[in-house]
């Protein structure tokens, strides 16, 4: 797909982002101005009401032609390596978050979140930049203003040089205008609240909401007396203000500062010096455009994503990131490698470093991205092969007729759900190799089309579930996030078979690779016998197709689980803490079911990859047994210290007799109910 396919929001709901100035009405007098005017709803597209002779009126508007923000760098540079410096307290963080100052209340555009690449209205011709646009009228008029932009600049200046805290007398900013809006983001702590700057050149300063109840629309020129100011990771900060005053609306702000009438707004796409601390200050709070292509992501805040970005002025690895929060990162599945265009963003920094933001996917532009590629294919069960891509896909491009199996199978149906696909085929042969092939233009959410050299993967078919019980160990979460001192381990047994399985003569046990003892046996072993339901009822069977899970007390206090889901209590041999660290989570470690009464091993796992000795010398009612805990091939899939997730057969309780085509490592915790 050529060119940069922008995400417009219509001129006209901007429009109504305003302040509104209270003002009485005479006795029978419909309205004063346009703003007394809402009560009369949302009006038709391309037109909006006035005040004329005291009734409110239809009047058709001239929206505001885009402007062309500049170009995208080439996608193909090299992405490097860089250091994370997003993490640490949130730039900007205020415990007195409040509602976004930029929100209209009454309206349900926010004009901080639509693209600022074009603004809320404006007059054709376009107004200077101290003019603002009577919409009524569609003329310009001189703001009442006498400040001059650089006095006001003067003013911003004395604001963001002055120490941290009460200012008294206060500072006063005359005449500066609203760039942008700030709004508050899931996840994050850190305040919404909007930028004032008076001059292309800068500088700017960034206002809490919470610094005034009035409310403020990108393209106010306002008045204002700052009370207390702040430093946050390096933002300096307006925290509060008094007799804030909107003078004027409809400024064209969003203007590049070398267009007709020339903004506010500057393009940074060649400024090649960002790795200068003092730079940063210099475009900090600033109104930017600015193209380039992202870089490896890394977290930058909670609630937010960074991306180094390198540019024509800045080179890999650079130090400019571009800054979204993590819904925007995953709608726009950015990528190492995307090449991007922000039409309209501000200069947020944490610390030192200089982060472009937005805050919609609207506000940011995504032209290319790295060819996508199959990266992986699973039986989901006899008529479903569901295939995993790097990227999201852009579902019009996929269909039933892009794909072939062989052995050959019919194909019916395809189905697209963000990176995978569902096909649904004819019944496949059970246990049987197959390798599916992407035939067809394929493309991700960029138009980018699939990487011709990866548009293949192999599979096995589900292996059918067995006459009678099949008991096997499903999941396992044995390394939990951080300090495994919760109690929250547990292992997860599913009975595939198509009949219950007893319970009464198994046995769960666990043994460690690392173990020296003469001879080696479990380190720990559970009777299935001592079973309870969520009554503490004692269960002696598992139905077919029913969970089993054991684990410490404390997860069956803290987890509510799928109904019929048996459980089983397991404890370290600590005296003082049993709960804690319970599993073992070393190299070649394993759990194992054991028929007590043949001493056959019924299904084991060996997990953390390693060339550990995995046989141990196991005590049945049989006598003594030697048997081997690895399955076919070890896992190479692991658990994590650092991110949620567990050991899980996918798809679900499918026995190849080996476990590592059997388990995968999954970030969605499913005790007793199906893994994916």
């Amino acid at each position: 797909m050529g060119g940069i396919h922008m995400l417009k929001r219509s001129w006209l709901p901007a429009l109504v982002t305003t302040v509104f100035v209270t003002v009485g009405t005479g006795c029978g007098d419909e309205c004063v101005d346009q703003f007394d005017c809402r009560d009369k709803g949302v009006p038709p597209a391309g037109q909006a009401y006035a005040c004329v002779e005291n009734k409110c009126e239809l009047r058709t508007l001239t929206p505001v032609p885009e402007e062309d923000a500049g170009t995208t760098t080439d996608a193909g540079t090299d992405a490097g390596t860089t250091t994370d410096a997003g993490t640490g307290t949130d730039a900007g963080t205020d415990a007195g978050t409040t509602t976004d100052a930029g929100t209209d209340a009454g309206t349900t555009t926010d004009a901080g979140t639509s693209d600022a690449g074009t603004g809320p209205t404006a007059c054709t011709p376009a107004c200077d930049l101290t003019q603002a646009c009577n919409i009524e009228t569609n003329t310009c008029e001189a703001s009442s203003v006498t400040t001059t932009p650089a006095e006001t600049s003067a003013q911003v200046t004395a604001v963001i040089t002055a120490a941290a805290g009460a200012q008294s007398p206060a500072l006063p900013i005359s005449g500066a205008f609203v760039t942008f809006v700030k709004p508050t983001v899931a996840g994050s702590t850190e305040a919404g609240g909007f930028f004032l700057q008076a001059e292309a050149a800068g500088p700017a300063v960034f206002v809490l909401g919470s610094a005034s109840a009035t409310s403020v629309a990108v393209g106010d020129r306002v008045t204002l007396n700052v009370t207390e100011t702040e430093v946050t990771s390096g933002i300096r900060t307006v925290k509060a203000v008094t007799d804030l005053t909107v003078v004027s609306k409809n400024h064209g702000v969003w203007n590049l500062d070398t267009g007709t009438p020339p903004g506010l707004k500057v393009d940074v796409s060649t400024v090649s010096s960002f790795e200068d601390a003092g730079t940063t200050a210099t475009y900090e709070s600033r109104l930017v455009t600015v193209s380039g292509t992202v870089e490896a992501a890394a977290a930058s805040g909670a609630g937010f994503t960074g991306f180094p970005l390198t540019t024509t002025g800045e080179a890999s690895p650079s130090p400019l990131r571009l800054r979204v929060p993590d819904a925007v990162a995953s709608e726009l599945d950015l990528t190492t490698g995307c090449a991007v265009l922000v039409p309209t963003g501000i200069v947020w920094r944490f610390n030192a470093q200089p982060q472009v933001s937005v805050f919609a996917p609207s506000q940011l532009s995504v032209s290319s991205c790295p060819a996508p590629k199959l990266t992986g294919a699973l039986a989901a069960s006899a008529t479903e092969v569901r295939l995993t891509f790097d990227r999201k896909l852009d579902a019009t491009t996929v269909q039933a007729t892009d794909f072939t199996l062989a052995p050959a199978a019919a194909i019916s149906a395809a189905t697209v759900t963000g990176a995978q696909v569902a096909l649904t085929t004819d019944a496949l042969t059970p246990t049987t190799p197959y390798t599916v092939t992407v035939n067809g233009e394929v493309k991700d959410t960029a138009g980018t089309v699939l990487n011709a050299a990866a548009n293949s993967a192999s599979f096995t078919s589900l292996t059918p579930p067995p006459a009678g019980a099949a008991l096997v160990i499903n999941e396992v979460d044995y390394d939990n996030v951080g300090a495994d001192t919760a109690g929250l381990e547990y292992v997860e047994i599913y009975n595939r078979g198509n009949a219950a399985a007893d319970l009464s003569d198994v046995l769960l046990l666990f043994v460690n690779g690392n173990s020296s003892a003469t001879p080696r046996k479990e380190y720990l072993r559970f009777a299935l016998s001592d079973v309870k339901d969520a009554a503490g009822n004692a269960a002696t069977s598992l139905p077919a197709g029913g969970y089993l899970v054991a684990a410490p007390q404390p997860f069956f206090d803290t987890v509510t689980l799928p109904a019929g889901t048996l459980r089983l209590v397991i404890k370290g041999t600590s005296a003082t803490t049993p709960n804690a660290d319970v599993i073992e989570n070393g190299v070649s470690d394993g759990i194992g079911l054991v028929q007590n009464a043949t001493g056959i091993l019924l299904d084991s796992v060996v997990y953390e990859s390693g060339s550990l000795n995995t046989t141990f010398t196991i005590a049945t009612a049989a006598g003594d047994k030697s048997l081997n805990f690895e399955e076919g091939t070890r896992t190479v899939a692991a658990d994590s210290n650092a991110a949620v997730g567990s050991l899980q057969r996918v798809p679900n309780g499918n026995d190849t007799n080996n476990n590592n085509a059997d388990f995968k490592f999954v970030g969605t915790l499913t005790p007793g109910a199906p893994t994916p």
